[in-house]
């Protein structure tokens, strides 16, 4: 995650740009409001933790998608994700 402190946007919320994830579409960085920020932080590194290496630029725009869910939701996925890598650690 290359995050960098965008402003404030026309509805008072503080904005970040996820840098890593600029493309043609978005040269400046995938824009988020500060709540999806706070998803989205944890739910990258959590995920990266437990696969074992950084995301891709795809799997990045992806779980940025998904931070604007609900917590519950991605709560779900985080522990669909953990419960897979711990079934892989115990397979080896």
């Amino acid at each position: 995650m290359n995050l960098q402190y965008k402003g404030v946007n026309s509805r008072g919320r503080a904005e970040w740009v996820d840098l890593d994830i600029a493309d043609s579409f978005n040269p400046e960085g995938v824009a988020m409001e500060e709540w999806v920020l706070l998803r989205y932080r944890p739910f990258v590194e959590e995920t990266q933790a437990a696969i074992g290496r950084d995301l891709t630029k795809a799997e990045l725009r992806t779980i940025h998608w998904l931070a604007g869910y609900d917590k519950s939701t991605i709560d779900n996925i985080m522990g669909i994700i953990k419960a897979a890598h711990m079934h892989g650690k115990s397979h080896r």
